[in-house]
Formats: C-alpha cells, structure tokens, sequence
C-alpha cells in the first residue's frame, strides 16, 4: 500500500467544535432533581450526541490516580457544530445544565490536528482504539 504524505503547511480543513465545560451549581436549586436521578438521562444524551455524530469526547476533568483536578470545572464534553449558536442549542438541553445543577460556558475549538488510530483483529476478537483495547462479542 502506498503511504500517503500530506504537506504540513496545507493542512486539512480544520473541524469546528465547541468544547462545553461544566461547573457544578453549589449548592443546587432546591426544586431540582438529584444528580443521581440525573445520571441515565445524562448518560442517555451523551449516548444520542455521540450515534448522532456530534460528541467528539467527554468526560470528567479529573485524574483519579494521581488525585488531580482542574480549575476549569467538574467536567467537559466537545461538541461538533459549526456556529456558537447551534452549540447552544444543543449543549444546554444537558440534563444536569437544563435542571441547573451545573453551569456551562461554550467556547469555540477549531481542531486541526490530531489523530484516532483503529484496528480490528479478527484472529483474537479484539479491537483497539488509540490505546485501548475492547474484546468484541462474538454472539
């Protein structure tokens, strides 16, 4: 197979995202539902973004084994839109941001460079996605 070589100098066309980073409320309104209550609409949004095409990541702005956290907020997620406003639209309608149990400040990311490398094994079943590895369910 022939390697293909692209010019650093004239890149792709860069991606617009929007990253949505969360803040908890402290403490929160006191009609809203709980965080637990929350928990499968939340993960039930995350899981229609991402089908849809729309989630280019998520996840909690942490590091449980060096016991580190961020300044920025409790958690993020990047969004593919391409104006301020669609990511708006979408972005709010988070279950914990829409109930007010966490803000959210939406900042434009035009991301142009980076990679994703995917392999499929057959022979063991496997699949590996950047560094990690999923057994496939040969059912």
């Amino acid at each position: 197979m022939a390697e293909l070589k692209q010019d650093p100098t004239h890149p792709l066309k860069h991606e617009q995202c929007y990253l949505c980073l969360m803040t908890l409320v402290e403490p929160p309104p006191a009609n809203a539902p709980s965080r637990e209550e929350l928990r499968r609409p939340h993960k039930e949004y995350m899981a229609r973004l991402e089908r849809e095409g729309r989630l280019f990541g998520a996840g909690l702005l942490k590091n449980d084994k060096e016991k580190e956290t961020s300044d920025f907020g409790y958690g993020m997620f990047i969004l593919r839109a391409e104006t301020r406003a669609e990511a708006e639209a979408i972005g709010f309608q988070e279950p914990n941001t829409k109930a007010g149990l966490r803000s959210m400040k939406v900042i434009p990311w035009a991301r142009g460079e980076g990679d994703i490398n995917i392999s499929i094994s057959f022979t063991n079943g496997t699949v590996r996605i950047d560094r990690r590895s999923y057994l496939l369910d040969n059912g």
